[in-house]
């Protein structure tokens, strides 16, 4: 309804899809269908033979990563750091939390301190939540195709809100596009 009244159109709904002779109609059978043409179409084999080679290797090497943990970028978020991230968000499509960043821009300020804790709590023991490895996979139907047709589907992973601020504030520290203000 919110959409609607906004302006924002949902994705339109796919009907049916069709695959050689066979037409696909059920929901279970859809999903079932694009999850293998997304999967199909973002395999290995696609891949040059040179970064097949390259991706190899590279997965066969030792991490050598010294650390006291003492570096900046390892050091607790402060509040700054937090709200920057959620001003700088845009309103998007919730994950499977079903938070979206409207909600966490109006937290009142307790609350908000609240979710710095967990969020640097999360940050310095690196215990990530499983709901963040967890999201919702949309089929976006690509521009003037056929869209009976499950190839021609791009898939867009909505992922949670509040996973989506803490990237942020990391990659921001890891960019260094982030000052803090004293």
């Amino acid at each position: 309804m919110i959409n609607k009244i906004s302006g924002k159109r949902s994705p339109a709904e796919v009907k049916h899809l069709q695959v050689g002779d066979k037409e696909i109609t059920t929901v279970t059978d859809i999903a079932d269908t694009l999850t293998e043409s997304f999967s199909e179409i973002s395999a290995n084999k696609h891949y040059s033979s040179k970064f097949q080679s390259h991706k190899a290797h590279a997965g066969r090497q030792t991490l050598k990563f010294n650390s006291n943990y003492m570096e900046t970028y390892n050091t607790p978020f402060s509040i700054h750091e937090l709200r920057d991230a959620l001003s700088n968000s845009n309103d998007f499509a919730v994950g499977p939390d079903d938070i979206n960043y409207q909600m966490l821009k109006q937290l009142p300020s307790e609350v908000l301190n609240t979710l710095l804790n967990i969020l640097n709590e999360i940050w310095l023991t690196g215990n990530f939540p499983s709901s963040w490895r967890q999201s919702y996979v949309v089929p976006i139907p690509k521009p003037g195709k056929d869209t009976s047709d499950p190839t021609n589907y791009h898939p867009i992973a909505l992922t949670s809100c509040v996973c989506k601020t803490m990237e942020r504030m990391v990659n921001n520290r890891l960019y260094g596009t982030w000052k803090e203000t004293k």
